[in-house]
Order: C-alpha cells, then structure tokens, then sequence
C-alpha cells in the first residue's frame, strides 16, 4: 500500500513539472514584455507611413452627432498633426503618447484645436475661440458634455494596413487606414468636395422595393446621422468622396448595409440617390 501511494506521489509530482515546462513554452515573455513589446510596436506603426492615416471618428456612445473624416501624420515619438474634412483650418499640431494600460493605450494628451473640439463641453464650442472655421458656429451638445468625445484609446490592432482602436469611454470603434501615396497631396481636398456636396442635402427618405422611409437628422446641427420611425438608435455615417460610410451595418426593412453610393440625377431622381452595390436600397435626398 505504501509502495503504491509512494508510486502516485510520484506520478503526480510528474505531471506538474511537466505542466509547469510546458507553460513555461508557451509564455516565454512575461506579461510586461507582452505589453511593453505591444506599445513599441503601435509608436512604429504609427510612424511608419509618411503620408499619414484617415481617422474613422464617431463620438459620443450614442452616436447622435454622427462621423468625421480626421488626416493625422505622426511625425516622431511625441508630436502628431491633424486636419478634418469639416474644417478648413490649417494642420494643427500636437503631442500624443502610446502607453501600457489594460493595453497599448494612445492618448492626444496636448490640446489640439479640431482633435479636442469634440471633447469640448457646449459652455466652451459656443466661443467663437474654439470654433472651428467651415463647421458650426453655435454651441452644440450639453453644456456640461458638447459631443461627447474623448482622448484616450485602447489599441486592439496595429499593422500597416489598418489600426483598429476603442473609446476608452465611448467604447466606440475607431479605425484608422494608411493614405497611400499616390493620393496625399489631393485626398482631403477631396473629402473636403465631397462633403460640401452631399452635406447640402436634407429631408431624406429610404426606398427599398416599393416602399419608402422617412428619415430625419438625429442632430440636425451636424447631419451625419438618420433616424426613421420606430428606431429610436441612429444611423451614424460620414462623408466619403463616393458618398457614405456608415458606423456598421444597419437594416433598413430586412435590407442590410454598411456603405451607401452617390448616383448622380436621374430621371425622377432630380437630385440623385445613395445606394448599395446590389441596389436593393436607396436613400434619396428630397431637399
């Protein structure tokens, strides 16, 4: 009996080792090295492509005052310069940050003039200081909270061909995708056309088969995001220079969609329509 448990004693003595070798395998690094090796990959990333990155940024959790367009270059380790697609105003430069949190967490932790607009509570967008020059000249959103926007994000992926990050209070999503060469010294000259044209419209409507949706501005102020009837969650999109983008992939009566494409005016179409690659869906300006 004692030969036998002296046996087992063993056996089990085995397999721990063995477990503790294979975990050992299996996590060369430790957690620190994990994360700090995370934060040096996303300075790199971030200051690899010269020409910049398009920022897909929708603020506030509800997403009430729909997307906007941001062009960021990340010039070294400490200074990033951004431009919008709803402003004219010049590049404006800043310092921001990559640092270990419960990942590699991206802070805009100077003040930038069109970053930080969103994160301005309405007592201070309503200054013609803080206003941005092509976009809105009265205040917007609560007092206490304007548009709900932030400055700190949770990296989730960093390669060349996308960084993918979170509102660390929105939870929002937000991507950012590399501006190729070829297109950097026209691309926000572009958004900048395409927004001022289809910006213009207003009274929308929803067309799928023979029937049809009246859709209204969640934020009338900012028109980037659609309500119909009985929906009480917006439709967030921005401009692009096809026409929109939006947040995710919405449904409109049992028609999904995730991108919506100008047509230029066709016959009863009088100021054109966005639609789908299958044109199974339209959104039609009526005004």
């Amino acid at each position: 009996m004692k030969f036998k448990l002296f046996i087992l004693g063993i056996t089990i003595l085995s397999l721990g080792a063995s477990c503790e070798k294979k975990m050992d395998r299996i996590f060369e690094d430790s957690p620190s090295d994990r994360l700090n090796a995370s934060v040096a990959n996303v300075y790199s990333t971030l200051q690899a492509n010269k020409d910049g990155w398009i920022i897909k940024y929708f603020p506030s959790s509800g997403l009430e005052f729909g997307g906007y367009t941001l062009f960021a270059k990340f010039n070294n380790t400490t200074d990033v310069s951004i431009e919008g697609d709803f402003t004219t105003l010049a590049a404006q430069v800043s310092t921001y940050t990559v640092a270990p949190g419960a990942g590699a967490i991206l802070t805009f932790d100077t003040y930038n003039r069109i970053f930080h607009y969103f994160a301005l509570p309405a007592v201070f967008n309503r200054e013609p200081a803080y206003q941005l020059p092509g976009f809105l000249t009265a205040s917007i959103g609560a007092s206490n909270e304007g548009m709900k926007g932030e400055n700190d994000f949770l990296v989730t992926k960093a390669s060349a061909d996308s960084i993918v990050m979170e509102g660390r209070k929105s939870y929002n999503k937000v991507v950012m995708v590399p501006i190729k060469s070829s297109e950097a010294s026209t691309i926000i000259a572009t958004y900048r056309a395409a927004l001022t044209k289809f910006h213009a419209f207003s009274n929308y409507k929803f067309e799928v088969g023979t029937e049809s949706f009246a859709a209204t501005f969640s934020t009338a102020a900012t028109k980037r995001a659609l309500l119909i009837a009985g929906n009480t969650k917006p439709y967030a999109y921005r401009y692009t220079p096809t026409g929109l983008e939006f947040y995710t992939e919405y449904e409109v009566n049992g028609v999904k969609f995730r991108e919506l494409k100008y047509v230029e005016p066709t016959g009863a179409y009088t100021k054109g329509y966005f639609t789908n690659d299958a044109g199974t869906i339209k959104l039609v300006p009526q005004s």
